[in-house]
């Protein structure tokens, strides 16, 4: 990227991060002197394919977002190619610095920070917008010790060029990636929990849920496997708090909570009950004056309690400790190390509290004379001219009042057309065609949404042709639904109420984990024992299906575990490649990394060819050694 001395109407006054999608610059607007944080993106970026579309639908979600926790835009242009827009300069050290210090969060600062996160994301979903890429380098200190979140749609704005993406198109960051992410299923909000709670993880364990060696590896692990407890690394978090974590960490999105509301509320709740003096001296008449103890059950139902009864989350009532690092600067995407020690959003007190500058988040939108669609345009758009163009498309009352009529009345016609279409009973063809529609989803959860739908049509047209069809289906969602009660019992107490087959079953999920060909192993004599014909006893339903379910998952695991050898294949030629290139240049680089393919895959018998090249290589590099020897 070319020297910047001046981007709209800003002075850059020095580069303070870099990455592989641009610069990050703190600057000055030469109007107000107010500091700006300017992310300036690489020329080449604005040459792909629909890209500039992309970047005009992303700046417009991102400005309708106001929130004390989430880092501010400001304005957007372009000026001589470069596209840039300007946020809140943040001073204040990122999460992801305090953990590279050493700092050890206790139970009490983790759920404050959650709770103003889940207000940030509440706001955010509420919009339309998913983060996407929560991580502790992405939370920032603030100096009023309160977090905010950055890097709002990052993610989402390269989604759809194929150029910029990584490695079979997975977005965000992997340590802290959800599992619907990671299998390249559609994204929901329920992704942004799973995230959060990997964050809360890592700021109790010092460390985050999992560790991998290869990006392929960590996918895997997201996607099947179980964290330990965090209580091994942080033995004073509270079973309470370890439970919410636990349920944000499920690989199933409809397993965690409905939203970030009612996460939020559940925190302040179980705040309330573990803080809660054990002796209350206002007592009323009657009362027992012994102390009382709240154990997890009174906990949990005050949760439950506030989270019904109150719907807007709580404001902090806590103020986070003082960070112990401070001023890092955070690149774009975390592709390069930082260049100096200034964080990247946050603007000076006189910045956050003029107001033409609270409006610009709420007020920037853009106008068609204000497009940057036109290559090597300089424009930018202000605020003033867009409350200008607002105030002349209110001039006309007339619109203001019968505007709103029509649409009422429009509506009111749809809902009244609506209730008829719902009051009726659905045709066979109609709740066919929705069920066909989710079939052919590629997302694999789908035909859950339509569970209601088959059961109606087994039950309402059995002699219908296509009702065979749909019992099969039934019956997957039934093994579905089984095999997602049974991971719950993952790492917590043995429930004496599973039937043996049924702990071998979950033995083996287990087992999938960190030895897939031993849990294949595990199944396959799962399925002799019990599907061998003469078993004594009546055949129990529970331990059919369990049977039946282990079949199908022997079918997966084999599939999964073929398609991670050949993705682990790839990348070990890729890097036996490497090592050929610089073997002469660099022969003690190129030696390491054949000793790495050796050590690391010499007992997987699927990469015996390769490893037997890498140890050829180790050879020929120790008799050329030999040969050089004086």
């Amino acid at each position: 990227m070319m020297q910047l001395t001046q981007l709209g109407p800003y002075q850059i006054d020095r580069q303070i991060g870099k990455g592989g999608m641009g610069s990050v610059f703190e600057a000055t607007d030469s109007q107000s002197g107010c500091k700006v944080a300017i992310k300036a993106l690489n020329p080449q970026l604005a040459l792909a394919e629909g890209f500039r579309e992309r970047f005009e639908a992303e700046i417009e979600s991102l400005k309708t977002l106001s929130h004390e926790s989430i880092v501010r835009l400001y304005g957007y242009g372009e000026q001589n190619g470069v596209l840039f827009y300007s946020m809140e300069l943040v001073f204040g050290s990122s999460l992801e610095d305090e953990l590279k210090a050493g700092r050890r969060f206790d139970w009490r600062e983790v759920t404050e920070i959650a709770i103003q996160l889940c207000s940030a994301l509440k706001h955010a979903h509420d919009h339309g917008i998913i983060h996407r890429d929560i991580k502790p380098a992405n939370i920032l200190f603030a100096d009023d010790q309160h977090v905010k979140l950055a890097d709002f749609g990052i993610a989402r704005l390269f989604s759809n060029a194929s150029s910029l993406t990584t490695a079979g198109g997975v977005l965000g960051t992997a340590d802290y990636m959800s599992p619907e992410q990671a299998d390249g299923r559609p994204i929901t909000a329920r992704c942004d929990q799973y995230s959060l709670g990997g964050v809360m993880y890592a700021l109790l364990a010092g460390r985050p849920p999992f560790r991998a060696k290869s990006l392929p590896e960590m996918l895997q692990l997201q996607r099947f496997a179980q964290p330990e407890p965090v209580t091994r690394y942080a033995p004073d978090t509270p079973k309470q708090l370890e439970g919410v974590i636990a349920q944000l960490l499920a690989k199933e999105s409809a397993d965690r909570f409905p939203n970030m509301a009612v996460l939020a509320r559940h925190l302040q709740a179980m705040v309330m009950a573990l803080t809660r003096p054990a002796h209350d001296s206002f007592l009323l008449a009657g009362e027992p004056s012994h102390p009382v103890a709240l154990g997890p059950g009174v906990a949990n139902s005050l949760a439950l309690a506030v989270t019904q009864a109150e719907t807007e989350l709580p404001r902090s009532v806590t103020p986070l400790p003082k960070p112990i690092a401070a001023n890092v600067a955070r690149p774009l995407d975390g592709a390069d190390k930082p260049a100096t020690n200034i964080a990247e959003t946050r603007v000076a007190d006189k910045a956050a509290n003029s107001p033409s500058l609270s409006s610009a988040a709420q007020s920037l939108s853009f106008t068609k004379s204000a497009t940057i669609s036109t290559p090597n345009a300089n424009v930018f758009t202000t605020v003033e001219e867009d409350l200008a163009r607002r105030k002349k498309q209110s001039s006309r009352p007339w619109v203001t009042v019968v505007a709103p009529l029509m649409s009422l009345a429009v509506a009111l016609a749809a809902l009244a057309a609506l209730g008829w279409y719902l009051s009726r009973d659905s045709t066979a063809e109609e709740l066919y065609a929705k069920i066909s529609a989710r079939a052919e989803s590629d997302n694999p959860d789908s035909m859950r949404d339509v569970e209601r739908e088959i059961g109606e049509f087994v039950t309402r047209f059995p002699h219908d042709q296509r009702s065979a069809q749909l019992r099969e289906y039934q019956q997957r969602l039934e093994l579905d639904k089984m095999h997602r009660q049974l991971l719950r019992h993952r790492g917590g107490i043995v429930d004496p109420t599973l039937l043996p087959v049924e702990s071998l079953y979950l033995a083996a999920m287990n087992e999938a984990q960190i030895a897939p060909d031993s849990a294949l192993a595990q199944l396959e004599l799962l399925i002799d024992l019990y599907a061998a014909a003469g078993t004594p006893g009546n055949t129990d339903d529970r331990r059919t299906k369990c049977v039946q379910l282990a079949k199908l998952q022997l079918v997966q695991l084999r599939k999964d575990a073929a398609n991670l050898e050949q993705r682990q294949l790839t990348a070990i030629r890729e890097r036996l490649t490497a090592a050929d290139k610089i073997v002469k240049q660099q022969p003690a680089v190129a030696r390491a990394i054949f000793q790495a393919v050796v050590q690391l895959y010499g007992d997987r018998p699927w990469a015996a060819e390769l490893v037997a090249t890498a140890n050829n290589k180790l050879a020929q590099l120790t008799a050329t050694h030999e040969q050089t020897k004086p």
